[in-house]
């Protein structure tokens, strides 16, 4: 549940100065956070040209394609920003590596135009999907796998609330250490289990457990989708 003190007003508010077009607040975007862009694509293994293509492709869908429109306050604006260049470099690698699958010469050695000789790229598929339902998806298919008691242990003392010390005497009276031990066991499961999921569907991706919780900067919802009340 969101509360006022989650909320990030001058983050906010910046978001909408940058909407708006306001020079000032692009001068200062450009100053703080494009560096931040650059560094956040070369950490999970774009190359420097790389890194300054994909940083132009990010700053575009932020502005000229609106995607600073789906920023609510409910996250620090950089985890945003990074969430959104790790998504737009998954993008880009995968844009990548369809045209390099797809890419065949045709007549040898034959010096023609070389852009008629290419096969064209093929649609996406199915199977390659945004990022955000990546991430969704590593971490229910974690869940399902994560050991049951730990897990409702966990689910009690965070989401629920209830103290360690309630939830020993709900546990025969065990000690406090044993709650605690399967509090970090399950959170330890979900981390391993969600990053091996990640790596099994995109083993191209180098994302790391930082970058995941940065992409959840904006609640649970950036990555389970919509939950019901």
């Amino acid at each position: 549940m969101t509360t006022d003190a989650d909320f990030h007003a001058a983050d906010y508010e910046f978001a909408q100065d940058l909407l708006d077009g306001d020079d000032a607040a692009w001068t200062l975007f450009h100053r703080d956070y494009q560096p931040a862009i650059l560094a956040k694509l070369r950490a999970i293994g774009a190359s420097n040209a790389d890194a300054d293509e994909v940083a132009g492709i990010v700053i575009e869908k932020l502005w000229s394609k609106r995607k600073l429109e789906t920023y609510t306050g409910r996250g620090p604006l950089l985890g945003f920003v990074r969430a959104a260049t790790a998504n737009t470099w998954l993008e880009y690698l995968r844009k990548h590596r369809r045209m390099v699958t797809a890419t065949t010469l045709q007549g040898g050695s034959d010096e023609g135009d070389v852009m008629e000789s290419i096969t064209p790229a093929q649609p996406a598929s199915q199977s390659e999907i945004p990022l955000a339902e990546l991430l969704r998806d590593a971490l229910m298919q974690a869940l399902r796998k994560t050991d049951a008691e730990a897990l409702l242990i966990l689910r009690l003392s965070v989401l629920q609330g209830i103290k360690q010390r309630d939830l020993c005497n709900v546990w025969g009276g065990c000690h406090e250490g044993t709650i605690s031990n399967k509090k970090n066991q399950a959170m330890e499961q979900i981390r391993d289990l969600t990053m091996q999921a990640i790596r099994e569907r995109e083993p191209t991706l180098q994302i790391s457990w930082q970058d995941l919780m940065e992409a959840c900067g904006e609640g649970v919802e950036a990555i389970l989708g919509p939950i019901d009340a």
